[in-house]
């Protein structure tokens, strides 16, 4: 029988499985260090009692952060980039308040703010200029369009906000909407804009593989992408190998930093699974009819997923150790300026 180990108010169920197949797949090939650029913290004391996401997920402080990283990333050293977790109903500026008193005095990690088109400009530049966020976190939830699913950048990141973030030179790390991400004509347009002509010093981080969950996106937009100043990716909660495959083929490995999701997004059992064009989160503890009579083996975390497509790929696409260590932890120290040697 597998023992299961409780982390977090049931957020994790650690299994045999899990730790099996990081040994046997994982544990000589994950470098000693890793630099997460995609993970957030929770707090629902901080979100409205009527919003859908309260208490949705346990909350998770640095302290949580710093014993789920024990758990499933074993013997490594890990630091992260924080980004404000976007949910309906937050306190924005208490959540970013709360980011900055967890990573208090920490001079490895670094944060992202959570940013609306509600912020003010004043609240933004005090953030940064005074309190040390790096840059911003911005989400297709907060869209003024009133559309989740099919806004463009400008619905949820003003023009400016860009202005600001453009004369501060910072990070934006950028969830894009749209069905097909960053293959989407409108994105790409506004991304060459954006980084060639309006605002050339803001640096770009494209998460989740630019949104690319499948092949597709990343397919039809990796000519133009790498090609475009000021482009980085993180490769956080994809599971699909294609996506890594295309972009470690044809991108420089230094654009790229490595992330999780974590904690929730990545500690699932299953997958972020490719139907085609389509995707879907799929929990495999929720599908009833799943059947092991075959099988002594079982499903696993989906950051081991993701873990175990980024190596395929990496091997498929020729990539040295020390590619992986920069797309592990040295280009975020490199961009971020972390003492972190």
């Amino acid at each position: 029988m597998n023992s299961t180990i409780l982390l977090m108010n049931n957020l994790i169920k650690y299994r045999n499985a899990d730790k099996e197949f990081w040994y046997d797949e994982l544990e000589d090939w994950v470098p000693k260090k890793i630099y997460d650029c995609h993970v957030h913290m929770i707090n629902n004391d901080l979100i409205d009692d009527s919003s859908i996401h309260k208490n949705r997920f346990p909350n998770t402080p640095l302290d949580a952060l710093k014993n789920w990283y024990k758990l499933v990333l074993p013997n490594r050293e890990v630091n992260s980039l924080i980004l404000g977790k976007p949910m309906f109903g937050t306190d924005v500026n208490a959540h970013n308040k709360y980011i900055l008193k967890e990573i208090k005095d920490n001079n490895l990690i670094r944060a992202h703010r959570l940013t609306t088109p509600l912020d003010s400009l004043t609240d933004i530049e005090r953030d940064i200029k005074e309190h040390g966020f790096q840059g911003l976190k911005v989400y297709r939830y907060f869209s003024s369009s009133g559309d989740i699913n099919e806004c463009n950048i400008e619905d949820y990141l003003t023009h400016e906000q860009m202005e600001l973030a453009n004369d501060l030179g910072i990070w934006i790390t950028l969830h894009m909407a749209k069905q097909d991400g960053c293959g989407d004509k409108e994105n790409l347009k506004n991304l060459e804009e954006f980084t060639t002509k309006k605002y050339p010093k803001i640096k770009w981080i494209l998460a989740h593989v630019a949104r690319s969950f499948t092949y597709r996106p990343i397919e039809k937009a990796i000519d133009t992408l790498k090609n475009l100043p000021n482009i980085w990716y993180d490769l956080s909660a994809v599971t699909d190998v294609r996506p890594f495959i295309t972009l470690f083929k044809n991108e420089d490995h230094k654009r790229i930093f490595y992330g999780t999701d974590g904690i929730e997004s990545a500690s699932f059992h299953g997958a972020y699974t490719a139907y085609g064009h389509f995707h879907y989160q799929i929990e495999t503890d929720k599908v009833e009819s799943l059947n092991f009579s075959h099988t002594s083996n079982r499903p696993i975390i989906s950051l081991y997923e993701q873990l175990i497509s980024i190596k395929q790929a990496s091997i498929i696409c020729e990539m040295n150790n020390t590619q992986i260590e920069d797309i592990f932890w040295r280009n975020a120290v490199r961009e971020f300026n972390i003492p972190w040697g």
